[in-house]
């Protein structure tokens, strides 16, 4: 993995995009995503635009394998019908929006930063088990070293005192950092708990056919007023 970073030469806002697409390459699998997991999944990276939007379904929902791998700490694959006895939502939406038929999900931990992630590997066969051969293996070379390095790589400039690694300064992680902003409006509009207020932005986002992603950008942006949300 890391020698696949040095070949693309890429910087380091890009490192997990990169060893997504690497995931892609050494793996029989069709698409694969980096996250951390907290009340709310940053995307870290993706390999393709498919992988985003799985992740941007999972999260918008609040259900599906990588939120169940990281809450429990066990590794996890579901084909297509567990995927949709055990997470219908997810199921009907990653179905109807991606090729993907199967999930791995891997999760991680960084103690000495008191973060959890997780590596999310997709397959178009419904199947899945040849695609997800060994998740100890696939943990042991591939998740543990990713974490590693990301959690282990300089700054730019060694001499800043930064509060995040400079890999989670992207696009995707950002909006996923406004989510809280609209939560923010929300909570003071409405004097809801934040997970109450979550869960309003899940549901207009989920009935408008849209992604929490996007409706928050809305409501920080003004287009959408929060009273819309709330309705």
């Amino acid at each position: 993995m890391t020698e696949a970073y040095g070949r693309q030469g890429a910087k380091p806002d890009l490192m997990p995009t990169v060893f997504a697409r690497a995931c892609v390459d050494v793996l029989t699998v069709d698409g694969a995503g980096l996250s951390l997991t907290e009340t709310l999944r940053v995307p870290l990276g993706s390999s393709d635009g498919l992988a985003a939007r799985a992740e941007q379904v999972q999260t918008t929902l609040g259900e599906g394998p990588c939120l169940t791998a990281t809450a429990t700490a066990r590794p996890l694959v579901v084909d297509l019908e567990a995927m949709a006895q055990r997470w219908p939502l997810f199921h009907r939406e990653v179905v109807a929006v991606t090729p993907f038929r199967s999930v791995a999900s891997i999760p991680f931990r960084v103690p000495s930063r008191s973060l959890a992630g997780a590596l999310d590997l997709y397959s178009v066969d419904p199947a899945g088990a040849a695609s997800f051969a060994s998740l100890a293996e696939i943990n042991t070379g591939i998740v543990v070293p990713i974490a590693s390095v990301l959690f282990g790589a300089p700054d730019d400039d060694p001499g800043v005192a930064r509060a995040l690694p400079n890999w989670l300064e992207n696009d995707a992680a950002a909006d996923r950092v406004n989510v809280w902003v609209a939560i923010g409006m929300l909570v003071e509009r409405a004097r809801l708990e934040s997970d109450d207020a979550l869960s309003v932005l899940r549901a207009y986002a989920f009935s408008h056919g849209s992604t929490l992603d996007d409706v928050s950008l809305r409501l920080t942006s003004r287009e959408l007023d929060p009273d819309d949300v709330l309705d």
